[in-house]
């Protein structure tokens, strides 16, 4: 269905319910009012979501899910300019979204109107945040992006597009004081850059400029280190809401084949940053837009923890099995206290015996050792980016190491190495920097030097074993057991057990008669008797004549 700006009004007078909704480019558009429909006009008393994408893909999952789950959800429609892709819903999901209670209100505008500014009597900035107005969270992702097309005289269709989107979400944002949450890639660069100027025609013609956010949870909120980040891997599947989406591969078979969203159902949430440190790359791992879109609208409704500022990483696992309420409550549970005991951002661990003075091995650490090492040739040689400058006691038996830059003649905390001490082991793990010049959030890439440290780390544990510091772990070393002799194999099929005679060795002090056991008697052995010899006379001849 595509209908002109002035027929989609009436259209909107004249239906409550539609099945299709078109976001268009008019030259000729006004966008002070915005473009809405109601997928169900239920109203009660639910928790509102304002969900920010292209059309289709995650965001579309998004906003289904959450209407799924009884929430009233106005979802903000980010077209290319270039390109009318239809959103459109199917039967079943909209009635799905009717038994449950909850609503969905559809509205876009195409990436020039968005690019302008609000001076602009085209502009859709102001009725962005007009038709959003306050909510309960905000949901934004830039999967679809990859499908804009090129226009003449433009370098990058795909960064107007990620500028139009992370826009509209800093407009729909001011409104919004409850949870914010923004689905990335896993291998999208967190590091705030200063913003720029992106207005396109405002650059050209000298007019009023538009300044773009850097990051799109910097364009949420003014703390990005707030926004919930939930990052994915290689994204796959059809939203399941789509008329397009079909469970079969190839349709209805003798031998049906299941598509990958049904066939990999099971998830697995873990800390963005890796036991190692390192961050998990999409190239290693697969995510469903299903189970991305059902996490998020969790997230955002608060059915499952979440910290502010949580960064966990969402993969897809073979499983058919549809996963319930129970599973997703423990995997973000898991992680909560993965964090909680800084083992998302380990990057070393040592096990001792035991320590017999955890604050002075602490001091020799900060004091000694440390210093020691920051200045060798590999630490103290590094002239470009933050390097680890110095070492400081930061609590009981706590040991910091600090990472700094100059950024215009000032310094700048960009992040630290924790290193803690306790009565059985020594961890190091990553922190954050300065928040207030923006590091407040854990880096997702290795610090500078920081591989040199944690190699280092291991011989600071061997040292602490020689000086006394700590006593070494004692292996238990598990004694060999015997292996039984397998019993003889016989190709022989018997009818029963046959047990072998256990060999006796002859003894005069041991035997039958020792153990009291009498002489068996003669006994008669067949039907034939034996006869018996008469014994010999002893009397002489007693036949003889005489």
């Amino acid at each position: 269905m595509r209908l002109s700006f002035a027929a989609f009004l009436a259209a909107t007078c004249a239906i409550t319910t539609c099945e299709a909704f078109t976001v268009r480019q008019s030259s000729n558009r006004s966008y002070g009012t915005s473009q809405w429909m109601s997928m169900s006009s239920e109203q009660g008393s639910q928790k509102s979501l304002v969900v920010i994408s292209p059309p289709g893909g995650v965001g579309e999952s998004t906003a289904v899910k959450a209407a799924s789950m009884g929430s009233s959800v106005r979802w903000f429609v980010v077209s290319d300019s270039s390109n009318s892709k239809k959103v459109s819903l199917s039967q079943e999901t909209l009635a799905s979204i009717s038994a449950a209670g909850g609503k969905v209100e559809l509205a876009g505008a195409d990436t020039e109107s968005l690019l302008l500014p609000v001076e602009e009597a085209q502009s859709a900035i102001g009725a962005v945040s007009q038709w959003c107005g306050s909510a309960d969270s905000l949901v934004c992702t830039f999967d679809g992006v990859e499908n804009a097309v090129r226009q003449e005289n433009e370098e990058d269709p795909v960064k107007r597009y990620m500028d139009s989107i992370k826009l509209a979400a800093k407009q729909a944002g001011r409104s919004v004081i409850g949870r914010k949450l923004a689905i990335l890639p896993a291998d999208t660069d967190d590091v705030e850059e200063e913003s720029r100027d992106g207005g396109f025609l405002g650059s050209l013609l000298g007019g009023n400029k538009v300044e773009i956010p850097a990051s799109l949870d910097g364009a949420m909120a003014a703390d990005s280190s707030k926004v919930v980040k939930l990052r994915h891997g290689e994204l796959f599947g059809v939203p399941e809401s789509s008329p397009d989406f079909s469970p079969l591969i190839g349709g209805p078979r003798r031998d049906p084949v299941l598509c990958e969203e049904y066939s990999m159902r099971s998830v697995r949430v873990d800390p963005t940053l890796s036991v190692s440190g390192n961050t998990l790359k999409s190239s290693n791992s697969r995510t469903s837009r299903h189970s991305v879109g059902e996490a998020a609208a969790r997230i955002a409704l608060g059915s499952v923890s979440a910290a502010d500022g949580l960064d966990v990483f969402l993969s897809s696992q073979n499983g058919k099995d549809e996963v319930p309420d129970e599973t997703w409550v423990e995997e973000f549970g898991r992680v909560e206290k993965m964090l909680s005991s800084g083992a998302g951002a380990q990057l070393f661990e040592a096990s001792f015996s035991s320590v017999p003075d955890v604050e002075r091995l602490a001091d020799w650490v900060a004091t000694k050792w440390a210093p020691a090492v920051l200045r060798t040739y590999e630490l103290a040689g590094i002239r470009i980016g933050a390097r680890p400058v110095y070492a400081a006691r930061a609590g009981d038996g706590r040991t910091e190491i600090v990472w700094q830059e100059l950024d215009n003649f000032e310094t700048a905390t960009v992040g630290k190495m924790i290193i803690q001490v306790s009565e059985n082991g020594l961890v190091a793990t990553r922190a954050a920097g300065d928040a207030s010049k923006g590091f407040g959030s854990i880096s997702r890439k290795p610090l500078n030097g920081e591989d040199v440290l944690v190699r280092t780390l291991a011989d600071a544990a061997s040292q602490a074993v020689e000086k006394g510091l700590a006593k070494k772990a004692v292996v238990k070393k598990e004694r060999p057991k015997k292996k039984a002799q397998p019993a003889p194999v016989s190709s022989v099929a018997s009818s029963g057990d046959v047990v072998p005679e256990a060999s006796s060795t002859p003894s005069l002090e041991s035997g039958p008669r020792q153990a009291g056991a009498r002489r068996s008697s003669q006994r008669d052995r067949g039907t034939r008797r034996r006869k018996l010899t008469p014994p010999p006379d002893q009397g002489g001849d007693s036949g003889s004549f005489q």
